[in-house]
C-alpha cells in the first residue's frame, strides 16, 4: 500500500467513529511489522499537522517516552501505540488493549472495556464485582466484561481503588512497571507512561506489589512504595495528600515545584515551561483543580517566590526578581 494510501486510511479511521468490529480489523492490521516505516512515517506526518495545543508539549517529549521503552519490548507495535496514543484518543483503547493481550496473554477473545479520562476531568468506574475505581485525567483503565479466576485490570495513569472483598478471586492492578495485587482494600496507584517513576499508596487492608525486576514487596497502610529506574522505596506518608484528588484537590508537603508544575501540564493540557531555579524551589500546600489553571498558577504564585505569563498556549513560569 502506497503512503499515501496509507495517510488517506489513517486519517479517516481518526476522524470517524466506526463500529467496535471494525477498530479490531484495523488494529489487527495496524500491529503487523510490515511496512512498518511507512506506518510510522504516516503517523509522525499527522503528529505534525496537529495543532500546537495537543495534549503532549512535543514530538521531543515522544521520542523521549520511546527511548525508555525496554529494548527487548521495542518493536514496532510498541512505537506506534505510543505514538498512536498520543495523537489521536480513539486509537489509544485499541492499540493498548492489542499491547496487553500480548503481555498479559489474555485471549482476544475476550471482551475488554476501555475507559479513557481526558485532560482536566475525572471519572468514577464501577467494576464488575462491585469494586470502585476513581481515575484522574489522562489514565486508561481496561478491564474484562466478566471477571473470571483473577480480578486483573490494566492501568496507565493514576487511579483510586475501593476493592470489593472476595478471598476467592485476587485483585491484580497491572502497570508498565509493576503489578499490584490485594484481597480487598483501598489503594492509590500512579503509573503515568510518560513519567519516569511509579508509586502505590496504601490507605486500608495489605497489597503486595511485584515489580517486572521480580522483586515482592508487601505495603501496610500510610505507606507508600515508589519505583524509579530500577530503585524501590518504602516510606511512612499521609495518605490523604496522594487520594483528595478524587475530591478535586491537590495537596502537596515540601515539592518539588517541578513536580507540580508538571502535574498541573497534565491535568489541564497545557505546556508549562520554567527552569531549574524555579523546579528546585519547594513548597507546601493545596490547591483546587476545579478552577481554572490561570486561578491555580495565581494561588501557587502566593505561596512561592514564582511569576507566570501566557505566552501564546504556553505558560511560562519564573522565578521572582529574574
Amino acid at each position: 500500500m502506497e503512503k499515501r494510501h496509507l495517510h488517506t486510511l489513517f486519517s479517516r479511521f481518526f476522524g470517524n467513529d466506526f463500529p467496535k468490529e471494525v477498530r479490531n480489523r484495523f488494529a489487527t492490521w495496524f500491529i503487523r511489522e510490515e511496512q512498518a516505516d511507512e506506518k510510522e512515517e504516516v503517523l509522525e506526518d499527522i503528529w505534525n499537522s496537529l495543532p500546537e495545543t495537543i495534549d503532549f508539549t512535543s514530538y521531543a517529549e515522544l521520542k523521549k517516552v520511546n527511548k525508555r521503552i525496554h529494548p527487548e519490548k521495542n518493536s514496532f507495535y510498541r512505537r506506534l501505540a505510543v505514538i498512536a496514543a498520543i495523537i489521536v484518543l480513539p486509537l489509544l483503547g485499541i492499540v493498548t488493549t492489542t499491547w496487553y493481550y500480548k503481555y498479559a496473554g489474555i485471549s482476544s477473545d475476550m471482551h475488554m472495556v476501555e475507559c479513557f479520562v481526558p485532560n482536566g476531568e475525572r471519572k468514577q468506574v464501577i467494576l464488575p464485582d462491585g469494586s470502585i475505581v476513581w481515575l484522574n485525567a489522562n489514565s486508561v483503565l481496561i478491564y474484562p466484561e466478566k471477571f473470571g479466576k483473577t480480578r486483573t485490570l490494566f492501568l496507565s495513569g493514576e487511579g483510586h481503588f475501593t476493592v470489593t472483598k472476595d478471598k476467592e478471586r485476587p485483585f491484580i492492578v497491572k502497570t508498565k512497571e509493576m503489578d499490584v495485587q490485594v484481597l480487598g482494600t483501598s489503594f492509590n496507584v500512579m503509573a503515568y507512561e510518560t513519567d519516569e517513576s511509579s508509586s502505590v499508596v496504601l490507605v486500608t487492608g495489605a497489597v503486595q506489589v511485584d515489580t517486572k525486576d521480580d522483586e515482592d514487596f508487601r505495603l501496610e497502610p500510610n505507606r507508600m512504595f515508589s519505583y524509579y529506574q530500577g530503585e524501590c522505596d518504602i516510606k511512612e506518608v499521609n495518605v490523604n495528600d496522594y487520594i483528595l484528588w478524587k475530591d478535586g484537590l491537590y495537596t502537596y508537603r515540601s515539592e518539588h515545584l517541578s513536580v507540580i508544575l508538571d502535574r498541573l501540564s497534565r491535568y489541564y493540557g497545557k505546556k508549562i515551561s520554567y527552569k531549574f531555579d524555579v523546579a528546585d524551589l519547594k513548597c507546601s500546600g493545596k490547591l483546587d483543580m476545579q478552577e481554572d489553571l490561570e486561578v491555580v498558577l495565581d494561588g501557587l504564585s502566593q505561596t512561592a517566590p514564582i511569576l507566570y505569563k501566557k505566552i501564546d498556549e504556553e505558560y511560562i513560569v519564573v522565578k521572582e526578581g529574574k
